[in-house]
């Protein structure tokens, strides 16, 4: 954000809310001391107290990790300063950092920038996508030292907070916040190393099919076809994701053509306009979602992706009250990434006799998998070293960030990856991860992913049941504990076996892809 007004009205918003903060503290302290006999005795004396029976458990879920009145009012109106590591780490990355030009494949010099980045590291020339990731990594090479020091204060923050409520971590205290086991994050991490040797094997057949003597980070976006797959214009990619969606049956579909046709949708790219795609439920009107169509099969994901979110909303909104409206963070991309499933698997059976269309589908469901499952799970397991590092007393220096980073990267890549970076500074590609600021959000992407793909395996299977209970889930926005919700679909997250599920999946893409390339 560079506008001076905008600024302004930021940071007097951020002034606001931490007043708020300030000024209602007391609220949850005054509930957490109400004795469970007493608290029962007046929501039978107003029934009306019963519709927020679960949110006075979550308040004193965690009570005994509360402070007094006075402290928690001082974390209040501290809360603009704890999040100031993030905020000057997004104008630093996001303002203040250059990459730099470089030319196109049509000669023409363009300035390289994060919204335009994915053109260049997917050129088939491999010179353009070399010096892309060359200039991106230098730029960030060049701030490093400044990277290293925010986040090594956003961590002693947040363990100073941990320390002073009393948990033995910052993971417990954030997974705490819903009730999640500890247990899942850790059998997540696990479970994605066991079936490793499976992401080695696609290294392995990439490096094959570009004939290249080595593998490197640029050549991990590049089309193994050599071209674009299925160009589509917005009329025919909402009717691709009417087509696809239609296992989630008919109320589900009109609910999307209610969508399409009632303009809850800002289509087209325009100057100042957000890049990206977003969704924003609103209660009392309906869902709007931003998309920036390219009439790439790519903006067919993201329409379907955020009418994911859009009907999650619509319905919890429909549902329940207020207090319960809104899912928690961690079911609210399973809604969202199953959609996609279904148009993956929709796109793969119609185009299945297409050889270059099941390689360009079977490549693209690999990457999707790569960056919002593994990645994520490499960053989530990043996170707790830097955390339980910096707790035992060792500050989070560039060099130290730079051995986590490298030692992760090497078990994630195998021997098939070839270090790009200077020193093997790995840690300027952690560095450019603002979600590293959001406190144990990243496995989010991974545990929703599996979900998600868990649950749309039984879907496309017939299980009438577990379409029912889904359709329930959409409704649940957040009436329970986020685990317990996914549970009541058939899904148990603490045993792992829909990560094996997931993997399955994965393993049968790069399968098909090797028996693809073997047959010409």
């Amino acid at each position: 954000m560079t506008n001076p007004v905008a600024q302004q009205v930021k940071g007097a918003s951020e002034d606001l809310m931490a007043t708020f903060y300030a000024g209602t503290a007391f609220y949850k302290i005054e509930i957490s001391g109400i004795k469970s006999d007493k608290l029962k005795s007046y929501m039978t004396q107003e029934p009306k107290l019963l519709n927020y029976q679960f949110y006075f458990d979550r308040i004193r879920l965690n009570s005994a990790h509360q402070l007094t009145a006075t402290e928690e009012k001082l974390l209040g109106t501290l809360n603009a300063t704890l999040q100031s590591p993030n905020d000057i780490f997004d104008t630093l990355n996001d303002i203040d950092l250059n990459f730099g030009t470089l030319k196109d494949e049509n000669g023409d010099e363009i300035e390289l920038t994060m919204g335009n980045a994915s053109q260049f590291i997917q050129s088939q020339n491999r010179d353009i996508r070399k010096k892309a990731v060359d200039m991106i990594a230098h730029a960030h090479i060049s701030v490093s030292h400044t990277m290293a020091k925010l986040y090594n204060t956003h961590v002693h923050s947040q363990n100073t907070i941990t320390a002073l409520r009393g948990y033995h971590s910052a993971r417990s205290q954030q997974l705490a916040q819903n009730n999640i086991p500890e247990a899942l994050y850790d059998v997540l991490i696990s479970k994605t190393h066991e079936h490793i040797n499976t992401v080695y094997r696609y290294y392995d057949l990439r490096k094959k099919v570009l004939a290249v003597e080595q593998l490197h980070h640029y050549d991990l976006s590049v089309s193994l076809t050599g071209k674009d797959f299925l160009p589509t214009t917005y009329e025919e990619g909402k009717k691709l994701a009417l087509e696809a969606l239609q296992p989630l049956g008919e109320d589900y579909v009109n609910q999307v053509k209610e969508a399409l046709n009632n303009r809850w949708i800002d289509v087209a790219e325009n100057v100042g306009k957000s890049s990206g795609g977003f969704e924003i439920g609103i209660a009392t009107v309906h869902p709007y979602i931003l998309l920036n169509w390219t009439n790439k099969l790519y903006s067919t994901n993201i329409l379907v992706h955020e009418m994911g979110h859009a009907i999650h909303s619509v319905r919890s909104n429909q549902t329940q009250p207020v207090q319960y409206s809104e899912a928690a963070t961690f079911n609210a991309e399973i809604a969202s990434t199953l959609n996609e499933i279904l148009l993956q698997n929709y796109l793969i059976k119609k185009y299945q006799n297409d050889r270059d269309a099941q390689i360009y589908l079977r490549t693209k469901s690999i990457a999707t998998f790569l960056g919002t499952f593994v990645t994520q799970v490499k960053f989530a397991e990043f996170e707790q070293l830097t955390y339980q590092t910096e707790q035992n007393g060792q500050a989070l220096s560039l060099t130290v960030l730079n051995q986590m980073a490298t030692q992760l990267e090497h078990q994630f890549n195998g021997e098939q990856i070839v270090d790009d970076f200077p020193d093997d500074s790995y840690a300027v590609h952690f560095a450019s991860v603002p979600h590293f600021y959001y406190n144990f959000y990243v496995y989010q992407y991974a545990t929703s992913y599996a979900v998600a793909s868990a649950i749309a395996n039984k879907i496309l299977s017939g299980d009438k049941q577990v379409l029912d209970h889904y359709h329930l889930f959409l409704a649940s926005g957040g009436v329970d504990y986020p685990v317990n919700l996914i549970k009541s679909v058939g899904v148990d997250m603490v045993s792992g076996e829909y990560l094996d599920s997931a993997f399955a999946n994965f393993e049968d893409d790069v399968n098909t892809l090797e028996r693809l390339f073997s047959t010409k």
